[in-house]
């Protein structure tokens, strides 16, 4: 059974690679359209991740360096006597 199940799994494996390999792309076969169409892909989405993640950073700049700035006087906080409305 076990003999069985090892030979099945190297066959498969084999019949993997080969296919896995047929593919035109992995060997940067520059010459064709195709190629230089999906590098264009590639970079505008790279380039389009990059802007996301970016504006992330720069908000959350801007959260921090507004959160540390002081608060104007008419903005704080005023102590009240809580003890009438109980």
């Amino acid at each position: 059974m076990r003999a069985k199940f090892l030979s099945v799994v190297l066959l498969s494996v084999l019949f993997a690679t080969q296919q896995a390999s047929a593919c035109p792309f992995c060997y940067g076969a520059k010459d064709g359209k195709s190629t230089e169409h999906m590098a264009i892909a590639i970079w505008f989405l790279f380039g389009a991740v990059l802007s996301v993640i970016g504006g992330i950073g720069a908000f959350s700049f801007h959260l921090w360096r507004h959160g540390r700035t002081p608060v104007e006087p008419y903005q704080e906080l005023t102590e009240e006597d809580l003890s009438k409305y109980e």
